[in-house]
């Protein structure tokens, strides 16, 4: 995780946050369990879910199973009403 988390460093110049969700926030994971990751940045405005999430997977190491979630700031806050056991890492 700390790869992927210095390559986004580098590419949205440090301008994001990074949150943990799913199983491991819970602390239920298990050994094959994915990595549950949320991104929040506005570098990515203007570009569609899809892109955004293209965009994040091409920077996720390939030998590590992450399930990312990306918004902007204002869909964040929007998004928190639904989101439970969520743990801000960056």
């Amino acid at each position: 995780m700390e790869e992927f988390l210095e390559r986004l460093r580098v590419e949205l110049q440090d301008d994001f946050e990074a949150y943990l969700f799913g199983s491991l926030a819970r602390g239920d994971y298990l050994i094959d369990s994915d990595v549950d990751i949320i991104i929040v940045t506005d570098r990515l405005v203007g570009m569609k879910p899809w892109e955004r999430l293209a965009y994040l997977r091409r920077l996720a190491p390939r030998n590590m199973g992450f399930d990312i979630l990306c918004y902007t700031r204002e869909e964040f806050r929007e998004a928190q009403e639904t989101l439970t056991d969520i743990i801000k890492i960056k």
